[in-house]
């Protein structure tokens, strides 16, 4: 197994070595770091990691092009047979290359793995079941766990996913797909796996791998582009798929995703007027994308 461990960094001075050493301790064939125009002392730190360790090689971007397009940089500069994409605030676990890759049979083109949120001083953070429960994708209103291999509509029936750090990839599946597309802005590590997904097995590890940390400032905390990206998103996704039965299918899972959100906002809330009108708004996307899917079923 030879595996590539592309870092993208940006702003990530405090957290970046650590980082980096957490993939180390994996035994990569190499960490591939991409200093995304940072404007701090990062490309410093990746250019010292590097002279520190001969595994370690470092890519300097002039501009900040984001996360999808520093990750496709690292992807097309690396020689691993896998590529797994870790994030310059996260930690790997000692032994997750290995405990991923342990999953991994002849139709496999991704790995996913659990995390575990931390905060900023590295210490267990409470998320709920977003990590533990929801990571588990299920069969649509019944509610059993859908085993290996995952389909689109039970990636959307959750829709959610482990962090890129969480995912080990095949390489040449990746190159394949050129690929996160940079032009989707928000959840494109969502659409990156619906789209390998096409061209082979994306299989569950239920084990720990990565501690995923969660600050208030980080991009992916920005609640309300976030949800505004999620659904453009799932509308790129659903027509973009090639088949019909395809388009009909994700768009039932993200009706379902939307009305499961609907039905728990209102259950554990406290019948107030917010939790009204986000049971309301939930429970219309999930009429929308119902009808949605009737439209993108009947487009050729």
């Amino acid at each position: 197994m030879t595996v590539s461990v592309v870092i993208p960094a940006y702003g990530a001075e405090t957290t970046l070595a650590a980082s980096v050493h957490s993939a180390l301790a994996n035994s990569p064939f190499e960490v591939i770091i991409v200093d995304d125009g940072s404007r701090d002392r990062s490309g410093d730190i990746a250019d010292q990691l590097a002279r520190d360790d001969q595994r370690v090689r470092v890519l300097h971007r002039t501009e900040s092009g984001g996360p999808a397009v520093a990750r496709n940089a690292g992807l097309e500069a690396a020689r691993g047979e896998w590529v797994l994409f870790l994030d310059g605030d996260d930690l790997l676990e000692p032994t997750a290359l290995a405990t991923l890759h342990g999953a991994v049979n002849s139709n496999t083109v991704a790995v996913l793995g659990r995390f575990e949120a931390i905060d900023d001083l590295g210490q267990p953070l409470d998320i709920g079941t977003w990590n533990t429960v929801q990571l588990r994708p299920v069969v649509r209103r019944s509610g059993e766990l859908i085993p290996s291999p995952l389909t689109g509509e039970a990636l959307l029936t959750r829709l959610v996913i482990p962090p890129p750090s969480g995912v080990l990839v095949r390489r040449k599946a990746a190159l394949e797909l050129t690929g996160y597309d940079v032009a989707i802005g928000r959840s494109e590590d969502l659409d990156f796996l619906l789209r390998l997904g096409r061209l082979g097995e994306l299989t569950l590890c239920d084990s720990l791998v990565v501690k995923y940390r969660r600050t208030p400032g980080q991009r992916s905390q920005a609640t309300s582009a976030r949800r505004r990206g999620r659904q453009r998103m799932l509308l790129h996704v659903i027509f973009g798929a090639p088949q019909r039965r395809e388009r009909w299918a994700l768009a039932r899972g993200a009706a379902a995703h939307h009305l499961d959100r609907a039905d728990v906002r209102w259950r554990a809330g406290t019948k107030s007027g917010s939790d009204l009108v986000a049971t309301l708004r939930s429970a219309t996307l999930a009429l929308a994308f119902r009808i949605i899917g009737v439209v993108a079923f009947l487009c050729p």
